[in-house]
Protein backbone atom coordinates (compact mmCIF):
# COMPACT_ATOMS: atom_id res chain seq x y z
CA UNK A 1 0.00 0.00 0.00
CA UNK A 2 1.23 3.48 -0.88
CA UNK A 3 1.41 5.78 2.18
CA UNK A 4 2.01 9.36 1.14
CA UNK A 5 0.65 11.42 4.05
CA UNK A 6 1.63 14.68 2.33
CA UNK A 7 -1.02 13.97 -0.29
CA UNK A 8 -3.56 12.75 2.25
CA UNK A 9 -4.08 9.48 0.39
CA UNK A 10 -3.11 6.07 1.72
CA UNK A 11 -4.03 3.92 -1.29
CA UNK A 12 -4.16 3.98 -5.04
CA UNK A 13 -7.13 3.06 -7.22
CA UNK A 14 -5.07 0.17 -8.65
CA UNK A 15 -4.88 -1.40 -5.18
CA UNK A 16 -8.65 -1.50 -4.77
CA UNK A 17 -10.76 -4.58 -5.41
CA UNK A 18 -14.37 -4.52 -6.64
CA UNK A 19 -15.65 -5.36 -3.14
CA UNK A 20 -13.49 -2.74 -1.38
CA UNK A 21 -15.65 -0.91 1.23
CA UNK A 22 -14.04 2.42 0.25
CA UNK A 23 -15.69 2.10 -3.19
CA UNK A 24 -19.09 1.45 -1.60
CA UNK A 25 -18.59 4.51 0.62
CA UNK A 26 -17.80 6.59 -2.48
CA UNK A 27 -20.76 5.39 -4.55
CA UNK A 28 -23.29 5.53 -1.67
CA UNK A 29 -22.85 9.27 -1.09
CA UNK A 30 -26.01 11.39 -1.05
CA UNK A 31 -26.68 13.18 -4.32
CA UNK A 32 -26.04 16.57 -2.67
CA UNK A 33 -22.49 15.53 -1.79
CA UNK A 34 -21.86 14.59 -5.45
CA UNK A 35 -23.22 17.83 -6.93
CA UNK A 36 -21.23 19.47 -9.72
CA UNK A 37 -19.52 22.72 -8.86
CA UNK A 38 -17.28 25.49 -10.19
CA UNK A 39 -14.80 27.53 -8.16
CA UNK A 40 -12.42 30.34 -9.06
CA UNK A 41 -9.61 31.92 -7.06
CA UNK A 42 -9.03 35.66 -7.39
CA UNK A 43 -6.39 37.90 -5.80
CA UNK A 44 -7.56 41.35 -4.81
CA UNK A 45 -4.82 43.93 -5.15
CA UNK A 46 -6.37 46.50 -2.79
CA UNK A 47 -6.55 50.12 -3.84
CA UNK A 48 -8.65 53.23 -3.43
CA UNK A 49 -9.85 53.08 -7.02
CA UNK A 50 -13.10 51.53 -8.14
CA UNK A 51 -12.96 47.78 -8.70
CA UNK A 52 -11.51 46.66 -12.03
CA UNK A 53 -10.31 43.46 -13.68
CA UNK A 54 -6.56 43.33 -14.30
CA UNK A 55 -6.75 41.18 -17.46
CA UNK A 56 -10.17 40.88 -19.11
CA UNK A 57 -9.15 38.16 -21.56
CA UNK A 58 -7.80 36.01 -18.72
CA UNK A 59 -11.01 36.70 -16.76
CA UNK A 60 -13.07 35.25 -19.63
CA UNK A 61 -10.60 32.40 -20.22
CA UNK A 62 -11.07 31.34 -16.57
CA UNK A 63 -14.86 31.12 -17.10
CA UNK A 64 -15.69 34.26 -15.14
CA UNK A 65 -18.50 36.53 -16.29
CA UNK A 66 -19.73 40.10 -16.12
CA UNK A 67 -22.29 38.91 -13.55
CA UNK A 68 -19.41 37.60 -11.40
CA UNK A 69 -17.72 41.02 -11.60
CA UNK A 70 -20.97 42.81 -10.67
CA UNK A 71 -21.45 40.53 -7.64
CA UNK A 72 -17.87 41.23 -6.51
CA UNK A 73 -18.43 44.95 -6.97
CA UNK A 74 -21.65 44.80 -4.91
CA UNK A 75 -19.68 43.39 -1.95
CA UNK A 76 -17.79 46.71 -1.81
CA UNK A 77 -14.37 45.53 -2.95
CA UNK A 78 -11.98 48.17 -4.33
CA UNK A 79 -8.77 47.73 -6.34
CA UNK A 80 -7.76 45.26 -9.05
CA UNK A 81 -8.93 41.67 -9.46
CA UNK A 82 -6.31 39.17 -10.65
CA UNK A 83 -7.75 35.76 -11.47
CA UNK A 84 -5.33 33.00 -10.39
CA UNK A 85 -7.15 29.74 -11.06
CA UNK A 86 -10.35 27.78 -11.40
CA UNK A 87 -11.55 24.24 -11.02
CA UNK A 88 -14.61 22.06 -11.29
CA UNK A 89 -16.02 18.96 -9.68
CA UNK A 90 -18.33 17.08 -12.01
CA UNK A 91 -19.71 18.42 -15.24
CA UNK A 92 -21.63 21.48 -16.47
CA UNK A 93 -24.19 22.73 -15.83
CA UNK A 94 -22.77 23.35 -12.34
CA UNK A 95 -25.17 23.33 -9.41
CA UNK A 96 -22.92 25.57 -7.32
CA UNK A 97 -20.46 28.37 -8.05
CA UNK A 98 -17.84 29.77 -5.65
CA UNK A 99 -15.56 32.78 -5.99
CA UNK A 100 -12.72 32.92 -3.44
CA UNK A 101 -11.15 36.39 -3.18
CA UNK A 102 -7.96 36.81 -1.13
CA UNK A 103 -6.17 40.07 -0.23
CA UNK A 104 -3.01 38.63 1.37
CA UNK A 105 -1.30 35.47 2.56
CA UNK A 106 -3.16 33.62 5.30
CA UNK A 107 -1.57 33.01 8.74
CA UNK A 108 -2.92 29.46 9.14
CA UNK A 109 -5.04 26.95 7.23
CA UNK A 110 -8.62 28.03 6.49
CA UNK A 111 -11.65 25.85 5.70
CA UNK A 112 -14.52 27.37 3.72
CA UNK A 113 -17.69 25.27 3.28
CA UNK A 114 -18.79 24.47 -0.25
CA UNK A 115 -22.20 25.91 -1.21
CA UNK A 116 -25.21 23.67 -1.68
CA UNK A 117 -26.73 24.35 -5.08
CA UNK A 118 -26.13 28.11 -5.15
CA UNK A 119 -23.54 30.85 -5.71
CA UNK A 120 -21.29 32.28 -3.00
CA UNK A 121 -18.38 34.71 -2.74
CA UNK A 122 -15.83 34.19 0.03
CA UNK A 123 -13.69 37.26 0.59
CA UNK A 124 -10.91 38.09 3.02
CA UNK A 125 -11.22 41.04 5.41
CA UNK A 126 -8.11 41.26 7.58
CA UNK A 127 -7.54 37.73 8.85
CA UNK A 128 -11.20 36.70 8.71
CA UNK A 129 -13.31 35.36 5.86
CA UNK A 130 -16.82 36.57 5.03
CA UNK A 131 -19.37 35.22 2.62
CA UNK A 132 -21.87 36.88 0.35
CA UNK A 133 -24.63 36.09 0.81
CA UNK A 134 -23.98 35.59 4.53
CA UNK A 135 -26.60 32.86 4.99
CA UNK A 136 -25.79 30.63 2.01
CA UNK A 137 -26.74 26.91 2.38
CA UNK A 138 -23.59 24.77 2.57
CA UNK A 139 -22.47 21.15 2.38
CA UNK A 140 -20.10 19.34 4.72
CA UNK A 141 -17.47 19.45 1.96
CA UNK A 142 -14.95 22.27 2.09
CA UNK A 143 -12.33 24.29 0.32
CA UNK A 144 -9.04 24.20 2.23
CA UNK A 145 -6.61 27.10 1.94
CA UNK A 146 -3.14 26.40 3.32
CA UNK A 147 0.37 27.84 3.16
CA UNK A 148 2.63 25.85 0.85
CA UNK A 149 5.33 24.05 2.86
CA UNK A 150 8.01 24.56 0.20
CA UNK A 151 7.18 28.21 -0.61
CA UNK A 152 5.70 30.48 2.05
CA UNK A 153 4.59 32.92 -0.67
CA UNK A 154 1.98 30.45 -1.98
CA UNK A 155 -1.52 29.79 -0.66
CA UNK A 156 -2.67 26.40 -1.92
CA UNK A 157 -6.36 25.75 -2.61
CA UNK A 158 -7.83 22.26 -2.35
CA UNK A 159 -11.47 21.42 -3.11
CA UNK A 160 -12.78 18.43 -1.19
CA UNK A 161 -14.49 16.14 -3.68
CA UNK A 162 -16.37 13.93 -1.21
CA UNK A 163 -16.96 14.64 2.48
CA UNK A 164 -15.11 12.30 4.82
CA UNK A 165 -12.87 10.74 2.18
CA UNK A 166 -9.20 11.46 1.59
CA UNK A 167 -9.81 11.68 -2.16
CA UNK A 168 -9.77 15.36 -3.03
CA UNK A 169 -10.40 17.33 -6.12
CA UNK A 170 -8.89 20.35 -7.69
CA UNK A 171 -6.14 22.58 -6.56
CA UNK A 172 -4.68 25.92 -7.32
CA UNK A 173 -2.74 28.63 -5.58
CA UNK A 174 -2.34 32.31 -4.87
CA UNK A 175 1.24 33.53 -5.43
CA UNK A 176 1.94 36.46 -3.10
CA UNK A 177 5.45 37.06 -4.52
CA UNK A 178 3.86 38.37 -7.72
CA UNK A 179 1.03 40.28 -6.00
CA UNK A 180 2.64 43.67 -6.41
Amino acid sequence: MNDDSDLGCSFTIEEMQKDDPRLKQLFDLPAAEKQSSFHATIQLLPGADELEIEDGSLWNQFHLTGDDFNRLKSVGLRGKLRVTGWGTLGHAPYRSRTLIVARHQIREAVDLPQPDGCEVIYYQVGDEWRSSPADVPVLKKRFRLSIDRANGHLTNIWAEAYFGLDAGGGGGAFNWESAG
